[in-house]
């Protein structure tokens, strides 16, 4: 089966890359970076490059919002959604988003960006550091126009959580239990709202799951989308 990945803001391939071998043969594993300034958009730039054929999606963050919007979509096509750190509701308060577009336009954002670094996996200095250091490594080359595309997706998404009914194909919702960004609550909630959903909180991980914890990551999508052998086989 087709699995594309969404990278959260700031981030590429890279971030999802640590999950490509473990998922392999059963998963064929792309990522699509999209950077336009609306959700919608963004959706929609995924869905032209998947062509017809149908898919796993697969998001972090920013990309799990993204994630979500092609569920909603495509439902035709998409035969199963992963999220991680992504909450459905809209955004509460503009004012830290709208702090992270000056930052960005003023300087690339450099400052905001290792304040991040520092905030976005479990112990950054500890047993997080080499996912920080991963995580710091794709902003440096993250071109300010996509960060400020994807910034103001973030900024303009709509409250999903009336709609999260509507997407029947099964679900998998990965948060950390140290995560700073998105909190736990918000994917039980979500877990609960949606139709088929399973909820999995990873203790000693932040927001960047694939990086910090991959090979549970991994374990817990074989156990959501890959059929158990029948017994005797």
């Amino acid at each position: 089966m087709r699995l594309v990945f969404i990278p959260a803001f700031a981030c590429d391939g890279d971030l999802c890359e640590p999950l490509v071998p473990l998922l392999r043969p059963d998963f064929d594993c792309e990522t699509v970076t999209p950077a336009e300034p609306d959700l919608a958009a963004c959706a929609k730039l995924v869905l032209n490059q998947m062509g017809d054929a149908p898919f796993l999606v697969a998001g972090t963050s920013f990309g799990g919002h993204v994630a979500r919007e092609v569920a909603l979509m495509a439902p035709y096509q998409v035969r199963g959604l992963i999220v991680m750190g992504a909450g459905p509701a809209g955004v509460s308060d503009r004012a830290p988003l709208e702090r992270r577009r000056a930052a960005i336009e003023a300087d690339g954002g450099a400052e905001m960006l290792e304040d991040m670094a520092r905030r976005i996996v479990f112990e950054p200095e500890g047993r997080g550091q080499e996912a920080a250091d991963a995580f710091r490594r794709m902003t440096e080359r993250a071109p300010a126009s996509r960060l400020l595309a994807q910034n103001e997706a973030l900024a303009t998404r709509p409250d999903r959580t009336g709609d999260l009914s509507r997407i029947t194909c099964p679900a998998l919702l990965i948060w950390g239990a140290d995560d700073q960004f998105s909190p736990p609550g918000a994917g039980q909630g979500m877990a609960e709202a949606l139709p088929d959903a399973r909820f999995v909180l990873l203790e000693e991980c932040g927001h960047l799951p694939s990086l910090e914890t991959p090979m549970r990551v991994a374990a817990e999508i074989r156990r959501r989308f890959v059929p158990e052998l029948p017994t005797g086989a």
